[in-house]
């Protein structure tokens, strides 16, 4: 028994081979969403009331949808200049709240030399009262000095 096989009866054999193997599993696919199918029909079976009415309210949804769209158009057209001008307002006040600061920034700072210039004047007059009290302390030495001096020369005599 010989049998020849040529490279062409191989190839075609191969091809076969594939051929089957692809129709399988594309029966295998075909059979997974027949299954799937099967499934999506018990569902939408139980639930169709309920699809129905979703379906019959669409377009009461839709009219209110688009009204909701229209009103909100409408407040954005009436409300944008109010809306400019409380940008506006808030703007000014802004620049009024930094023209403020800047006036209390330059009070502060003005205090702040006032209060320099006091602190020095207080430190000059307390040295120079400890410096005259110190003075007045040797001027009244002294003048012990001389007194007990006078007294001394008084008592000799």
């Amino acid at each position: 028994m010989t049998a020849t096989l040529t490279i062409q009866d191989l190839f075609k054999l191969i091809l076969f081979l594939l051929g089957i193997g692809a129709l399988t599993y594309l029966i295998f696919v075909l059979k997974n969403i027949n299954k799937l199918m099967s499934q999506i029909n018990i569902v939408a079976e139980a639930n169709e009331k309920n699809i129905n009415d979703i379906l019959e309210q669409l377009p009461s949804i839709s009219k209110n949808l688009t009204s909701i769209t229209e009103s909100t158009d409408s407040a954005i057209k009436d409300l944008t200049p109010e809306i400019n001008g409380l940008v506006q307002n808030i703007n000014g006040i802004s620049g009024k709240v930094n023209s403020i600061t800047d006036s209390i920034d330059s009070t502060t700072h003005k205090v702040s030399e006032t209060l320099d210039v006091v602190t020095d004047s207080i430190s000059e007059t307390a040295y120079a009262f400890q410096y005259n009290i110190k003075n007045i302390d040797s001027y009244i030495k002294l003048i012990v000095e001389i007194i007990e001096t006078i007294k001394n020369a008084i008592k000799k005599k």
